[in-house]
């Protein structure tokens, strides 16, 4: 377990002339990590640890993040970190340690406010990440690792397009946590529009209903809904009200006609016709192989309510 440190080392490295990063690779950084250390340390460049074996913890700043094969760590300058193998294991990390602010000097010389920009995203926080959940950024370390270990003919320059490439995918990492964060903030907003037609879904309900529930002028909540949703109102209506009747197919014996009233839809040919988009057959097909809920509508919700 983490424990509270009182000492901080620091940890200077050089990277070679003409190298754009520093690589400690090989059988060598197989070991028990953190046996006999009780200090965080810090290093002058970004540091990427790759785990390809092992289990244990990584410290950044007092708080602990658990680790096993295939994640890696994203570490800025300056900032206290470090890792200990579970007691009696060993792990086998790989290591890199790249001068980000010196490549991008030499690529934006003439744009000091840019790069600062650039740099205040990259370095704004530790990553702890795993492979399966970010491939792109997965091959590329890979991809550097493999150049670094092999220098084949013309690796220098292979490296430094993995290096921008690596860069521009933690630029958009930052990105697309940010337009997630945007995406539940929205759907936060229409909640309440979600909850009526959840408890409304057998009468009729009008598209100003809802953005009166939510405190929004009718076009603001459309779009909004629209954003958040991936779907207009009027069709989440009715794939609500088509999910209820699946539900009462499969618990009761009544008739379609009456199904078709219960779940708020006026007539039955626009039950069946709403029901015939959604699930891809008619309520009587579906009657006789229910499985066709799981395997369709359901799949359609999710897919609907993506990113909330």
């Amino acid at each position: 377990m983490s424990k509270k440190k009182q000492i901080v080392e620091f940890r200077y490295y050089e990277i070679p002339n003409n190298e754009m990063v520093l690589a400690l690779l090989g059988e060598a950084w197989r070991r028990a990590y953190g046996v006999g250390i009780d200090t965080l340390h810090f290093h002058n460049f970004i540091e990427i640890g790759y785990c390809h074996e092992g289990t244990g913890e990584v410290i950044v700043d007092n708080q602990s993040f658990r680790f096993e094969p295939n994640m890696f760590t994203i570490i800025p300058p300056n900032l206290s970190h470090t890792t200990y193998s579970d007691k009696g294991t060993e792990g086998y990390w790989e290591w890199m340690y790249f001068d980000i602010e010196k490549y991008l000097n030499n690529t934006y010389k003439d744009d000091a406010a840019f790069i600062q920009k650039l740099l205040t995203q990259i370095y704004r926080k530790a990553l702890l990440l795993h492979a399966k959940d970010h491939i792109v950024l997965d091959n590329i370390l890979r991809n550097i690792i493999r150049e670094m270990q092999t220098k084949d003919t013309y690796y220098q320059e292979s490296v430094k397009g993995y290096m921008q490439a690596f860069i521009v995918e933690l630029l958009r990492l930052d990105d697309h946590e940010e337009k997630a964060k945007r995406t539940k903030q929205k759907a936060v907003q229409i909640s309440a529009a979600l909850d009526y037609v959840g408890e409304n879904y057998r009468e009729e309900i009008k598209i100003s209903q809802l953005a009166d529930a939510c405190n929004m002028s009718e076009s603001h909540f459309r779009r909004l809904f629209l954003e958040s949703m991936n779907m207009k109102p009027v069709d989440y209506i009715n794939l609500i009200r088509v999910q209820k009747a699946c539900e009462l197919i499969k618990k009761s014996q009544i008739s379609m006609e009456d199904v078709a009233y219960k779940v708020g839809f006026t007539t039955v040919s626009t039950f069946n016709r709403n029901f015939k988009n959604l699930v891809g057959t008619s309520p009587y097909q579906w009657k006789q192989s229910a499985e066709n809920f799981e395997g369709k509508l359901l799949n359609y919700k999710i897919s609907a309510q993506k990113g909330w």
